[in-house]
């Protein structure tokens, strides 16, 4: 009789700072009616893997469940696969951290379950050559990679029924290849076909192992599944035939096989990850190149068997150089790990560095780094939670440096590895990251009090899968049958939103100048449609660090019928012991006449939603009536101006030196989730403006003081 062994795995994931109704539905409708199953079916043996955002909630909410699993561990039933514990992708941190991640989860699993896992659940199957010495170090014996990553590494389809080995600087690392036919069968596809698959490739020797290791949420979360996979009885149906076929189809863990079989052979895997992921990974036009060769290669079936599995995209590091934004929240974890290694020989034992380190490892968790089928960075609530947990990391961190209440540091540093200076002002209570090479921008505005960034904006860019929205092939509000997958769905949850398709010209930040030419509006703000006499916006400004902040400056000629030079002057400065700082510009021109025009500049904040009731703007000079964060408009003559977020009891605040007639708009991106394209605000655009005059040889000044309010002490 031809036999098959068959080792199934489920990832399950809700990422750091996700709302905790999602964890609740996601229990509801996934994690627990699986367990109720599979305890109806002891003959199905398994392998689970929980990221620790997920033990953490079981913990606080369900921890009966956890002792449910222990008692399947204990039954021999299932097997607890490991990983990085905040589930982090390891080319993204330090190996010193990707390390202390898996011990983390390592020791959890020994407490929890009464041992440590022998594999590891590889994040988003991003892998690199290195990882395997990486991996080997932790304690890691075994993990599962795509069958795409060994076909494109030269392995023929036929070779991926087992294992391999591979190693780096000699440690070597056991390599699953997971088939991606019962990847998109599961749970999508009739029982019988899975039953079929697995019985094709069985063999006489009944050595060959197949492997299928997915998303939990698959089972219940994805739109459409909840019936399918329970209501219908789809998991039941596939456990039972598992069940009837134990005869020939053998379900096992991965630590049974490996103690049971050698290796396929040894292999040398190139860096890939699933093929959506190293699409998603490209810039846009050429994710759109990809997708046209792809489609070009199916027209022919014997060139995409043949060329097909060496087509394919980018890999994950790109996300980097893609979003920006995506590079700053990695560069600032970069920044706190590297401050927690210098402080870790003299104060590693204490509770203020180990507090420092769990928020260090939780904002390495990997959703908000990426964007893909799933929201990901374009969701801000999760940019929100990694930021809180570094700027959390360092307030525990300045007082075990023993900074006290007086202290100011004025760092020029390359913060973002662009290959220009950047310049850091921090107080006790404030850290300004500043960018002269872009426009002497504001990119980064941290509150330490709370802990919170006031300018975690997103820009506004081109996506593959705004296609669709332009070409009216989307449909509105329907969710997918269950035998649809979440990558084929094409959906909007409103209609209108071509009409939201505008592309920033510049990264979304704030002390983005300009001299505006002619008339300007809210609305040809939000749309980018104006014309300026110079350019001052974007391009490097020359940088002048000074004890208490940084100077900027800047010349550039004035476009039109007026001649002349603009001559810009930038002053940041930042009070020790005070949550404000102050913005000053001198602005001179050279010329044979005088020059007039409109000075605005861009202040981005973000307070997480532009439509509660809570989250308002505000003036000390009159009473706004209420205008919401996500309004498009103008108020005038205005002193001061803030934007107050009162159910985190925070404001921002903004005085001006003259009296400024203020622009103001909302960010809001279309972006791609499991549920369809939606609109997600991510951040306010505050410009205020002043009518400037400037004779020849003159200056003149205009101060921006900008405060951080706790309003709860109000």
């Amino acid at each position: 009789m031809k036999r098959i062994n068959f080792i199934l795995g489920c990832h399950s994931h809700q990422p750091v700072g996700n709302f905790d109704f999602v964890f609740e539905e996601a229990y509801e409708k996934s994690y627990l009616p699986f367990i109720n199953v599979l305890e109806r079916y002891p003959a199905v043996r398994m392998t689970l893997h929980y990221t620790g955002p997920l033990w953490d909630w079981f913990l606080a909410h369900r921890p009966e469940y956890i002792e449910r699993i222990a008692a399947l561990v204990t039954a021999g039933q299932v097997e607890i696969m490991g990983g990085g514990y905040y589930e982090p992708l390891l080319c993204a941190i330090p190996e010193r951290d990707a390390i202390a991640q898996i011990h983390r989860m390592q020791d959890f699993c020994l407490e929890h379950f009464g041992e440590k896992p022998r594999g590891m659940w590889l994040t988003e199957r991003v892998w690199e050559p290195g990882m395997a010495s990486t991996l080997a170090r932790a304690g890691v014996e075994y993990t599962a990679l795509d069958d795409a990553h060994f076909i494109c590494s030269g392995v023929p389809k036929e070779k991926l029924f087992g294992y391999y080995m591979t190693e780096d600087e000699g440690h070597t690392l056991k390599l699953f290849p997971i088939l991606e036919p019962l990847r998109y069968y599961v749970p999508f596809h009739p029982v019988e076909e899975t039953i079929a698959y697995l019985r094709e490739h069985a063999t006489e020797d009944g050595r060959g192992c197949a492997v299928l290791h997915d998303d939990g949420e698959k089972f219940g979360v994805w739109p459409g599944t909840y019936h399918s996979v329970y209501e219908e009885g789809w998991l039941e149906a596939f456990f039972q035939a598992l069940t009837d076929n134990r005869e020939w189809l053998r379900c096992r863990r991965y630590g049974d096989y490996v103690d049971e079989q050698r290796a396929v052979g040894r292999a040398y895997i190139t860096c890939a990850s699933y093929a959506e992921m190293m699409a998603w990974a490209l810039p846009s036009n050429a994710q759109r190149q990809l997708h046209a060769l792809e489609c070009e290669l199916k027209e022919d079936e014997n060139k995409a068997r043949r060329y097909g599995p060496f087509i394919r995209g980018g890999f994950w590091r790109n996300f980097l150089a893609k979003y920006e934004e995506s590079n700053n929240i990695q560069k600032h974890m970069l920044r706190v790990s590297n401050r927690i290694e210098r402080l870790r020989g003299e104060h590693g034992r204490t509770s203020s560095f180990q507090a420092a380190e769990k928020n260090l490892h939780q904002g390495q968790c990997n959703c908000a780094y990426w964007h893909g089928a799933f929201g990901g960075l374009y969701l801000n609530h999760l940019r929100t939670a990694l930021y809180e947990r570094f700027i959390a990391a360092d307030r525990c961190l300045d007082a075990l440096e023993g900074r006290d209440q007086e202290w100011l540091a004025v760092e020029v540093t390359d913060f973002d590895a662009d290959g220009n200076e950047d310049v850091i002002l921090e107080n006790r209570h404030l850290a300004l990251f500043l960018n002269p090479a872009d426009g002497a921008t504001l990119f980064e505005l941290d509150y330490k009090d709370k802990p919170f960034n006031f300018g975690n904006t997103l820009t506004r860019r081109d996506e593959p899968y705004h296609d669709a929205l332009r070409e009216g092939t989307v449909q509105l509000g329907e969710e997918p049958s269950g035998g649809e997958s979440i990558h084929d769905a094409v959906r909007a949850k409103e209609s209108g939103l071509d009409g939201f398709l505008v592309q920033d010209p510049y990264r979304r930040v704030s002390l983005r100048d300009h001299f505006f030419r002619g008339p300007i509006s809210a609305d040809a703000l939000w749309a980018g449609e104006f014309d300026e006499y110079a350019h001052f916006a974007t391009g490097p400004w020359r940088m002048e660090p000074l004890e208490d902040g940084v100077r900027f400056t800047r010349e550039a000629p004035i476009h039109g019928e007026r001649n002349g030079t603009l001559h810009v002057s930038k002053r940041i400065r930042l009070r020790p012991g005070e949550s404000a700082c102050q913005i000053r510009y001198d602005i001179g021109h050279k010329g044979e006449a005088a020059f007039e025009g409109l000075f605005g500049t861009e202040l981005a904040v973000n307070l997480l939603t532009g439509s509660a009731h809570d989250r308002y703007y505000r003036s000390d000079d009159r009473y706004l009536k209420g205008v919401l964060l996500g309004e498009r408009g103008c108020d005038e003559h205005l002193s001061h101006y803030a934007l107050r977020d009162d159910w985190q009891q925070v404001e921002c605040g903004f005085r001006f030196s003259r009296p400024a007639v203020v622009y103001r708009f909302p960010i809001e991106t279309v972006s791609q989730s499991e549920g369809g394209q939606e609109r997600v605000y991510q951040g306010s655009v505050v410009t205020p403006c002043w009518p400037v005059r400037c004779a020849p040889g003159e200056t003149v000044r205009l101060t921006i003081d900008l405060e951080i309010v706790d309003t709860a002490d109000l």
